[in-house]
């Protein structure tokens, strides 16, 4: 007896495409020389446009995926979590809400604020939201999306194992050094279960993709990088709280 094509491998392996369509394009058109791209009035266009794009390649996986009959026939929007999704639960995401203010507060040399001009904070805004938009659509989004519904367990651990090893990308093509990004590649994979769980919870990315994006702002614009310790307990809260997350979400079925 064979098993529907829903139900099988497919579903697994249509989500391994997505999130390797979004690297794919991410690091690779991302690694391409384009000064035209970083103009001073937007530092940023690069960033928004790369993200952009990454997302609609993203985007039209998933439609085949779902005309070929790998994924249930469900829309994008729902696959994608592109819904309002249950908002009596985003309390639940106040602590880590917390964390990414905390930033601001929390850095090596012990100044607290956020460093640049005007123009730097809005292009760096809408650039850090264009990656949160993209990175969490196709990984919370559309990957898990997939396989949820009847692996919520695997389904965490297996979309954010692999959107902590996405990060390898910045050792191989941004110069970062070996040190810097396996460092990435743990905090990506603490902070993707904690977000894994919280959209099996809420059912949508939308706060996912704005917490990210401002994560991603306030320690770009913070005047040092936090401690290793404050770092270190950071990935351990959200390893906890994902895993706390995700057996509420499914208690809750």
């Amino acid at each position: 007896m064979t098993s529907s094509p829903t139900t099988g491998w497919r579903p697994w392996a249509g989500a391994a495409l997505v999130m390797l369509a979004w690297w794919v394009t991410t690091y690779g058109f991302g690694s391409i020389p384009m000064p035209a791209l970083h103009p001073g009035w937007f530092p940023h266009l690069g960033v928004v446009l790369t993200n952009g794009l990454s997302l609609a390649i993203s985007l039209a996986v998933a439609l085949l995926l779902r005309r070929a009959g790998w994924w249930e026939w469900r829309t994008i929007r729902d696959l994608a979590g592109w819904r309002a999704g249950r908002v009596e639960s985003l309390g639940w995401l106040l602590p880590v809400l917390a964390i990414q203010l905390s930033y601001i507060w929390i850095g090596k040399t012990g100044v607290p604020g956020l460093a640049g001009t005007a123009g730097i904070m809005l292009s760096t805004a809408a650039g850090m939201l264009a990656v949160g938009i993209s990175e969490e659509t196709a990984a919370r989004g559309l990957a898990l999306g997939a396989v949820m519904r009847r692996h919520p367990w695997a389904g965490v651990f297996a979309t954010t194992l692999v959107f902590g090893l996405w990060h390898v990308g910045n050792g191989l093509f941004f110069g970062k050094t070996w040190d810097e990004t396996w460092w990435q590649v743990l905090s990506a994979t603490t902070f993707g279960v904690c977000f894994a769980g919280a959209r099996l919870l809420i059912g949508s990315v939308w706060a996912l993709a704005f917490l990210h994006g401002l994560g991603d702002w306030t320690q770009f614009l913070s005047p040092g990088a936090a401690p290793v310790w404050y770092q270190i307990a950071v990935m351990a809260f959200e390893l906890v709280w994902g895993i706390v997350l995700t057996a509420v979400a499914i208690r809750r079925r």
